[in-house]
């Protein structure tokens, strides 16, 4: 029994310190990758537990290399925006100013109900009150709606132009947004495209840099 509380302490231990590592993002709402990579680590850290003839550094062994695989991919995912789309997807409106988006919302499996539960538990009993429903990329539902003034509404989401120092080009075609203009902005700002870690164009069409 009590080299079983050894070993389990052991094994915890490593666990803690090894989600330590790979960031506060898996203590959080985990992406889709991180909750499998978190049941994967429980799962290796419960086998060297159960079996008191498995050496432990076979467990070690094994939570190393998942670690260094989660960390290599958040990594990649932070760098690259086309890897993080692939690995996390991105994400998509449900409702937008009194529109149900049901192409996408069919694509998700989710129905009228799943939305308008979502807004209850938020606050909202009324789409009218409401001008973007998202789904993010983590699962969670979040909700845009005019707040600083009555009767105000959100004409559009912000439009991602730049994200870590790379242009966006899907967004410049989707929303004909010339790419001429976009380094004009810049060039009023005295900035270049590597130095813009969020690039965006606001509901007024207007540009907004925020530097690294």
């Amino acid at each position: 029994m009590i080299i079983v509380a050894i070993r389990a302490v052991i094994l915890y231990s490593v666990l803690l310190v090894s989600m330590r590592i790979m960031g506060k993002g898996e203590l959080g709402e985990l992406q889709p990758f991180d909750l499998v990579v978190s049941l994967v680590l429980a799962e290796l850290a419960v086998m060297p537990m159960e079996d008191l003839g498995a050496p432990l550094v076979h467990g070690f062994m094994a939570i190393a290399v998942v670690m260094f695989l989660q960390c290599l991919i958040s990594y990649i995912t932070l760098k690259n925006n086309k890897a993080r789309k692939i690995i996390c997807g991105t994400p998509t409106v449900l409702f937008d100013h009194g529109r149900f988006n049901t192409k996408d919302m069919n694509k998700l499996r989710i129905n009228v109900s799943d939305v308008l539960g979502q807004m209850r538990l938020k606050g909202y009993c009324n789409v009218d009150d409401i001008d973007y429903l998202i789904m993010e990329t983590n699962g969670e539902m979040s909700i845009i709606a005019p707040q600083d003034q009555p009767g105000k509404r959100c004409k559009r989401i912000p439009i991602a132009v730049i994200l870590d120092g790379k242009i966006l080009h899907g967004n410049l075609e989707k929303f004909k947004i010339s790419e001429n203009m976009l380094q004009k902005e810049l060039k009023k700002n005295n900035m270049k495209t590597k130095q813009v870690l969020y690039g965006f164009v606001d509901e007024e069409d207007k540009f907004i840099f925020y530097k690294r």
